[in-house]
This record gives structure tokens, sequence and C-alpha cells, in this order.
């Protein structure tokens, strides 16, 4: 069973100690075992927003789609069974979520039509939406804490529930929910350590399972 999962840095495994082992699709296929094959689709600071933007050091602005790495179209291309969806972290920067959508994008019509062009494969694949973890403090990267910690929960079970998806992974609650109950669990506010992508890691096996 060829398991795709495609998402930001979260999902490429920045923070782990080595992310050829503890990122948590490598945990996902640990937990799952041999009848799966697991495959990191992560690509650092990129945005469901198909107009979505990375900030440079010096004040500019460069285009950071998900939809524009190479890691979409090998994602497609994988024949995947499974399909876990796991972007909008960096949507939530403010210049993404206030600014980009502002100019007429929007994070749920690109969400909604990724999950259609997954949907256009032959066969189909089941199809899981991720609930990004919590930020924490210091809130950082220019990260809005309303968008991740109060809108996201609703927003992506809404377009779950719309798109009639095959689950929802709810990394969110996994590593502490609004009350923020696991301070230490990352290693920057943003990005898990080994043990919060061991949570997340247990999730998506779960829900992966419950699939077959």
């Amino acid at each position: 069973i060829r398991v795709a999962m495609v998402g930001d840095s979260i999902t490429y495994g920045v923070c782990a100690s080595n992310r050829s082992s503890t990122s948590y699709p490598a945990q996902t296929q640990d937990a799952l075992g041999s009848g799966y094959l697991v495959t990191n689709f992560g690509n650092s600071g990129k945005t469901m927003l198909k107009q979505g933007l990375c900030a440079g050091k010096d004040g500019s602005y460069t285009h950071c789609s998900y939809w524009d790495t190479p890691q979409y179209p090998a994602a497609l291309k994988s024949q995947p069974d499974v399909v876990t969806i796991l972007l909008g972290t960096n949507d939530a920067k403010e210049f993404n979520w206030f600014g980009v959508q502002a100019k007429g994008d929007s994070y749920e019509a690109d969400f909604i039509a990724m999950i259609e062009a997954f949907r256009a494969l032959t066969p189909v694949p089941k199809i899981l939406v991720g609930i990004p973890p919590p930020l924490y403090p210091p809130f950082p990267y220019d990260m809005n804490k309303t968008v991740i910690n109060q809108e996201f929960p609703v927003l992506l079970r809404s377009i779950a529930s719309k798109m009639q998806v095959d689950g929802v992974v709810d990394t969110f609650t996994a590593l502490g929910g609004a009350n923020l109950t696991q301070p230490n669990i990352t290693c920057d506010g943003c990005h898990p350590q080994d043990q919060g992508y061991t949570e997340m890691a247990q999730v998506f096996a779960k829900a992966i399972r419950d699939l077959f």
C-alpha cells in the first residue's frame, strides 16, 4: 500500500534529529510496517496557496507554492493508494493569509483543487486531510497564531466534510491543541522535535490503518 505524504517543513522533518528515521513520515512507515511504502513529499516553506510567498531576510518575497515544487508532480506520479495532505502552516504567515488572499487567491479553493487533482488519478487514492500542529510561543516566522490555533481546526474539518475525504488526521490535538499543553514539543514554536513527530506518526498510522 503506497502512501504519499504531502506537506511543508513539518512533513520534510525540520528539527528531527535524523529526518530519514525520526520525521513523521519515517516514523509512520515504522508504525505501519512492511505492507506499506510511505514516501515523504515534504518541501520546506511551501504553501497550499497557489500564489503563496516566502519572505527573504532582506524583506523581499519569493514565490513559495507547493504547487510549483518537484514534489507535487512526483506525488501525483507515485501511484498512491493513500494521500495525506498537511499544508497550511506557511499559509498562516501574515503576508500570505491576509496579503495574498486579499489579492484573490484562496486557501480553501486551492486545497479543494489539490484534493480534486489527486482524485483524478486512476485508481483513485484515499485522501486524508491533516490539521497542522499548534503554534507555540514565541509564535515564530510571522505566523498568525489565531489562524493556526483557532481557524485551521474548524476550516480543515469543513473542507474535509465538503469534499467527503476519507478521514481527518488531527495532529493539532495530538500535539497539545488549543490549550498548548505541550510547550516543550517543538524546537522553535513551530517544528516538532522527535517526540512530537512520534505523536504525529501515531495519529497518521492509525488513520491510514483505519482505511483498510
